[in-house]
């Protein structure tokens, strides 16, 4: 018989372990930008957009075998995200699909980011889902991931000739003692552009996806091949977390010198009240919850993140400049499954190809808020 379970949204499960679960996140964000006196992108100032706005299913047919199907329909039209079929046991996971492989950072689900957006060189670099197969194998405390990946689906399917792939891994290491959770990882990625050779850029926006301005940008060149290898830390015990990364990006260029790239952040979390955790666990951070939410007469969970991030787009010729942002962030759980979001950031852009009429280097301030729900 089928039973009808509910935790945010209400999940069916039947016979042989089957199980069918409608998901759904909403984003609202606002953010201020402050404005060099050069730059003229009519998208710095004040704004706000819907971030995200998915909808989807996911569940598992039984025998192992489970699927997620998921759009975005945040920019007006409908966009691929999640889109697999899995294939799990307690030491395997195969997956076939629209998925990713990256780090940690990019592997944390947004919805339990700390600062509205993610490290600077994970929008840089690339990062995003792409159309592939993988196999994850657990063994004790060592996860071993590894894939091979065409591109995302939205570029798949523009009639631009794409015949790239990358071949991808990663290596987790989750300890735990002296009452810590402790993460160790590294990341290997291989890219063989072939008919995208002329249409290779690295750039970031400042800390906020409601404005089209990129303070640092490589603009287009050509490359042949891209090869990234990253390493990961983090550590949480009770309310305190900590999180570091770095990760290089090297460009194999023809005829030219081939020119690497590298970003990094630290940050240090802690939940001063309502009884939450970050948790850490399974290569990524997980949902902080409201253990004395408003429901239950308590005040919410709150807690405050500092972070230092760094971009570093200039070498071997390419000049796209460097971004530091030093951040901070309130994050506030009223009640399980909604959450607000207030960051300040402050960045500092040296030896920019974007000018600030004549001057490379300049600062800027950015205030970004979020409101958002998920089920």
């Amino acid at each position: 018989s089928t039973k009808v379970t509910c935790c945010g949204a209400r999940q069916f499960t039947g016979p042989g372990g089957a199980r069918f679960k409608p998901r759904a996140r909403l984003q609202f964000d606002a953010n201020s930008v402050a404005r060099p006196a050069g730059v003229t992108d009519p998208t710095l100032g004040l704004s706000a957009d819907v971030r995200r706005a998915f909808l989807g299913v996911d569940g598992k047919f039984g025998a192992g075998l489970g699927y997620r199907f998921e759009i975005d329909f945040a920019s007006g039209s409908p966009i691929f995200t999640d889109l697999w079929l899995t294939y799990e046991n307690p030491d395997l996971l195969i997956t076939l699909g629209h998925d990713r492989m990256t780090n940690l950072e990019d592997l944390t689900s947004d919805l339990n980011t700390t600062l509205l957006e993610r490290s600077a060189f994970v929008t840089a670099f690339g990062f995003e889902r792409r159309l592939g197969l993988s196999a994850a194998v657990t063994k004790g405390d060592f996860l071993i991931s590894a894939g091979i990946y065409t591109d995302d689906l939205q570029t798949l399917g523009s009639g631009i000739a794409d015949n790239s792939y990358s071949l991808d891994t990663r290596v987790t290491y989750e300890p735990k003692f002296a009452g810590v959770n402790w993460h160790f990882g590294a990341s290997g990625h291989h890219r063989e552009l072939n008919d995208l050779t002329n249409v290779v850029r690295y750039r970031a926006r400042p800390g906020a996806r409601t404005t089209d301005a990129r303070f640092v940008d490589t603009g287009t060149f050509s490359a042949t091949a891209e090869t990234g290898y990253g390493v990961e830390f983090a550590a949480q015990r009770g309310p305190l977390h900590v999180t570091g990364e770095g990760f290089w990006q090297r460009v194999a260029r023809p005829g030219l010198a081939d020119p690497t790239f590298f970003g990094a952040y630290g940050e240090i979390g802690y939940v001063f009240a309502g009884g939450g955790i970050r948790p850490l666990t399974e290569g990524a951070f997980g949902t902080i919850t409201s253990p004395h939410g408003l429901d239950k007469g308590g005040l919410g969970t709150w807690q405050i993140n500092l972070r230092y991030d760094w971009l570093d787009l200039n070498d071997r010729g390419v000049r796209g400049g460097t971004q530091r942002t030093l951040g901070t962030s309130l994050v506030w759980v009223p009640i399980n499954h909604v959450k607000f979001m207030a960051d300040f950031l402050h960045v500092m852009v040296r030896d920019t190809p974007i000018p600030d009429g004549g001057s490379r280097a300049y600062d800027s301030n950015v205030i970004g808020l979020r409101a958002q729900y998920d089920f």
